[in-house]
C-alpha cells in the first residue's frame, strides 16, 4: 500500500480528527486518482458538516469534475453552501453543462444559490442572466453583486461582451421587474461609458419608481469621472422629481458623480425643497465654492443662511470669507448667522475696518443688518463702536434704535443714556395717569439716571428738543418718586418751570405747593 492509499484509508477512520486531516492533505497533494475522488465524495455526504466540509474543500482544490453532483448536493445544505460554491466555481467552464441542467430542475432556493455562484464560473454570464428570471429581488440583487466582483477582474473587452449580452437580455425581461432591475444593476457594475445609453431610458417617469432608482444608481458607476452632458442634465432634473425615492437616488448619485457646477448648485440651494437645498449647500462646501456660499449665507432664509454659514466656516481661511459675506449682506437672517459665526473666529484689523465701513453705511438703510455687521467692531474696539453709534444717531432714520443699543451697552455714558431717554420722552403720549406713567419707558430711564446721580434737572432744562409739556410731565412724575435723590431732581425741575409764565409755570407752582403742604 503506497502513501496515497494509506491517506485515503484514513478517510474512513473512526477518528474524526484523522479523517479531516487526511482530506486536507489529499487536497494539498493534488491527488486526482479515482479512488481519491470516490472516497472524498463519500466523506462529503457525511451528515456532520464538520466532517463533510473538509472533503468538499478538497474536491474543489482537486478540480474534481466527476464530483460535481456531490458538490451540487452540498450546495443545497446551508452549512456547506459556501464551501460548495467555491469548489464548484473552481471547476470553471467544465461545470457549466451540469449547472445548466441543475438550474432547469432546481427549486427557488437552490436556483438562487446556483445563480449566486455562477458569476465566479468563467463563461457562465449568459446563464447568470438567465438565472435572474423569476427570482425574488433579494436573490437577484445578490447575483448582481457577485457579477460586480467578476467584472472588476474582467478585461475591457470581456466587459463590453457582457454589456451586449445584458442589453439583449433586458429586451426579453421587460415584464419581469426584478430581473430587469438586476440586469440594469449589472450594466452599471460593468463601469463602461457606453452602457449609459442603455441605462438612461430607464430613469424615465414611464418606469416604476424602483426601476428608476436602480437605473439612477447604475449611472453612478457608468458615468465615470467625465460624465456626458445629457445624462448629467437628466439627473439634475430628477433632483426635484415628485417621487422622493427617485429624487434621493439622484442626490446620492450626483454626490459621487462630478459635473454639477457651483452655479447650478447655488440655484438648487434656493429651491423650496429644504432637503435638496441642504444637499446643494453641502456639495458647494465640498467644491470649496466660497462665492456661492457667501451669497447664500447672506440670504433671507434663516435655515439656509445658517447652513451656508456652517459650510463657509468649514473652508480654509474662513474668517475673511465670512467677513466679506457679512459686509455685503442685504438680509437680516443672513447677517445674523454670519455675525454669530464670526464670534468664533479671530479676524484681522483690516477686516474689522471693512465691517465698520459696511455697518456705518448700512445704518442709513437697515439698523438690524448694520447692528450685526458692527458686532465685530464692538468686540475689537468697544470705544470706537460707541462713538460710531453716537455719530450715527444724528443722521440715522431711526435714531431711537441706535441710541437704545448704545444706552444698553457697557460703553454708554450717562449722557448717552440721557440722549436715549430724551428721545423716548419726545415720543411719549405724556399721559398723566399714574399707571400710564409707571409704564412709560422714558420716565423709567430718567428715574435710573436721577438715582445714579446724574444732573437730570439741569440736562432737561437745557434740552431744547423737549417741549414744555414734556419737561413738566417728567418733573411731575419725578417729584412724586419715593427716592429722595430722584424726587429732588423733579422738584428742581418744577422750580425751574415755575419761574416762567403761562399755564405750565402756574401748574408747576401748584404742584410745588401741594408737595410742600
Amino acid at each position: 500500500m503506497d502513501a496515497i492509499e494509506r491517506i485515503v484509508a484514513l478517510l474512513s477512520d473512526d477518528s474524526p480528527r484523522k479523517r479531516i486531516a487526511a482530506a486536507v492533505v489529499l487536497g494539498e497533494l493534488g491527488a486526482k486518482a479515482p479512488p481519491v475522488i470516490s472516497a472524498l465524495s463519500k466523506m462529503a455526504r457525511d451528515e456532520l458538516s464538520a466532517i463533510a466540509e473538509p472533503a468538499v474543500e478538497a474536491l474543489g482544490k482537486l478540480g474534481a469534475r466527476g464530483a460535481l453532483p456531490v458538490l451540487l448536493d452540498a450546495l443545497e445544505r446551508k452549512d456547506l453552501s459556501k464551501a460548495a460554491s467555491e469548489a464548484i466555481a473552481g471547476l470553471g467552464e467544465d461545470a457549466l453543462p451540469a449547472l445548466r441542467d441543475r438550474l432547469a430542475k432546481a427549486g427557488p432556493e437552490v436556483r438562487a444559490a446556483l445563480s449566486g455562484l455562477l458569476p465566479a464560473v468563467r463563461g457562465s454570464f449568459a446563464m447568470v442572466l438567465d438565472g435572474l428570471r423569476g427570482q425574488p429581488w433579494d436573490a437577484v440583487s445578490k447575483v448582481a453583486l457577485s457579477v460586480r466582483q467578476t467584472a472588476r477582474a474582467a478585461s475591457p473587452a470581456e466587459r463590453k461582451a457582457m454589456a451586449k449580452q445584458a442589453a439583449s437580455f433586458i429586451k426579453k425581461v421587460r415584464e419581469d421587474e426584478a430581473a430587469l432591475r438586476g440586469a440594469i444593476k449589472i450594466l452599471g457594475y460593468l463601469e463602461l461609458p457606453e452602457t449609459v445609453k442603455l441605462i438612461e431610458p430607464f430613469i424615465s417617469a414611464r418606469q416604476s419608481a424602483v426601476v428608476r432608482v436602480e437605473a439612477i444608481t447604475a449611472l453612478r458607476f457608468a458615468l465615470g469621472a467625465k460624465p456626458a452632458a445629457k445624462p448629467l442634465r437628466a439627473l439634475i432634473k430628477l433632483l426635484e422629481d415628485a417621487d422622493s425615492l427617485v429624487a434621493r437616488a439622484a442626490r446620492d448619485t450626483l454626490t459621487i458623480v462630478p459635473g454639477v457646477t457651483p452655479a447650478e448648485l447655488a440655484k438648487l440651494a434656493q429651491t423650496k425643497a429644504g432637503e435638496l437645498a441642504l444637499w446643494a449647500i453641502e456639495r458647494l462646501r465640498a467644491l470649496g465654492a466660497a462665492k456661492e456660499l457667501a451669497s447664500l449665507a447672506s440670504g433671507a432664509d434663516r435655515g439656509r443662511a445658517e447652513a451656508a454659514v456652517r459650510a463657509l466656516s468649514a473652508l480654509p481661511g474662513a474668517g475673511p470669507l465670512l467677513v466679506s459675506a457679512l459686509a455685503v449682506a442685504k438680509e437680516e437672517a443672513g447677517a445674523h448667522a454670519l455675525a454669530d459665526a464670526l464670534e468664533q473666529v479671530q479676524i484681522a484689523p483690516k477686516e474689522v475696518a471693512s465691517l465698520r465701513s459696511a455697518g456705518t453705511a448700512m445704518l442709513k438703510k437697515s439698523f438690524a443688518i448694520a447692528r450685526r455687521q458692527l458686532d465685530a467692531v464692538r468686540r475689537a474696539d468697544p470705544q470706537s463702536w460707541a462713538q460710531l453709534l453716537r455719530d450715527a444717531a444724528r443722521k440715522a432714520p431711526h435714531p431711537e434704535a441706535v441710541l437704545e443699543l448704545l444706552a444698553r451697552s457697557n460703553q454708554a455714558t450717562p449722557q448717552d443714556r440721557y440722549a436715549h431717554a430724551s428721545l423716548l420722552l419726545r415720543g411719549s403720549p405724556l399721559d398723566p395717569h399714574p399707571r400710564a406713567r409707571q409704564s412709560d419707558p422714558a420716565l423709567a430711564e430718567m428715574e435710573k439716571l436721577a438715582a445714579g446721580g446724574f444732573a437730570l434737572a439741569v440736562a432737561i432744562a437745557k434740552d431744547k428738543a423737549l417741549s414744555g409739556e414734556a419737561r413738566y410731565h417728567a418733573a411731575f412724575h419725578l417729584a412724586e418718586h419715593h427716592s429722595p435723590e430722584v424726587r429732588a431732581q423733579g422738584v428742581a425741575l418744577l422750580e425751574d418751570l415755575a419761574g416762567g409764565r403761562g399755564k405750565l409755570a402756574k401748574a408747576a407752582r401748584n404742584k410745588l405747593s401741594l408737595l410742600r403742604a
